[in-house]
């Protein structure tokens, strides 16, 4: 029964995150101009369209039709590497969206920038990326349990204790998924704020974003070191292996 639960979590999930992540593309700039190309496409060639609306409202249906079969098989397998496939769809799909909040206009090298723009808020964005994110991990976590519940059933495994020990795996993945996507949440909201008062001290200093670059950097190999010593390595080590 705990399996069926899990199964029925894992669908909501996956739809819940394909979903957002269709949404994201057809709400982006790039969408737009894809359906503008096509239309001109089909001009070119003599073949009458009487809009772009109607490229839109075709290129939509047979795209969403092709990720729903994509995931709904995926879904149906259920092991790991397909659940990788999903987040892997959806990452493309929001990709040009986050892009679009880029600050890194890379597109000015084909002189193009007005094919990916934001057309939507950061937050609405970013939220939706965190949703997608929190499912590809929350779906890999509960695949891999699957698999550790049919190996340790195979092996003959008391049955209560299989059950106890898959809800408690299930269980602690969901909440530490749940607190890294509140933890991630918190920073995007105050990081704003943060950045409001420590501007002023660092604009006064030369440099200020080298400043600010060495102290994520600090931040970050502090982090890893603690990583690696909570798994009884060092970074060393990791690296000769």
């Amino acid at each position: 029964m705990s399996r069926t639960y899990v199964r029925v979590f894992e669908a909501v999930i996956t739809v819940l995150s394909s979903f957002l992540a269709v949404s994201s593309f057809f709400s982006t700039s790039l969408y737009r101009v894809i359906s503008e190309g096509i239309f001109d496409t089909l001009r070119a060639v003599n073949i009458q369209i009487t809009s772009t609306q109607n490229i839109t409202q075709y290129a939509s249906i047979m795209l969403s039709t092709l990720v729903f079969l994509v995931v709904v098989y995926d879904y149906a397998v259920g092991k790991p590497e397909n659940m990788i496939d999903i987040y892997e769809i959806n990452l493309v799909l929001i990709t040009p969206e986050l892009l679009s909040h880029s600050k890194l206009n890379w597109l000015n090298l084909i002189e193009k920038t007005q094919i990916i723009e934001p057309t939507r808020g950061p937050s609405y964005v970013f939220f939706t990326g965190v949703l997608v994110l929190v499912g590809y991990i929350s779906l890999l976590f509960t695949a891999r349990a699957r698999e550790t519940y049919s190996e340790l059933e195979t092996r003959g495994v008391n049955p209560i204790q299989l059950n106890k020990i898959f809800i408690q795996q299930n269980l602690v993945s969901v909440a530490f998924v749940s607190v890294a996507a509140l933890v991630a949440s918190t920073l995007f909201l105050i990081l704003p704020g943060v950045k409001s008062l420590l501007y002023p001290l660092v604009a006064s200093v030369s440099y200020g974003h080298l400043v600010l670059g060495i102290a994520a950097v600090i931040v970050i190999s502090v982090g890893v070191v603690v990583y690696f010593m909570e798994h009884g390595e060092t970074p060393s080590d990791k690296l000769v292996r």
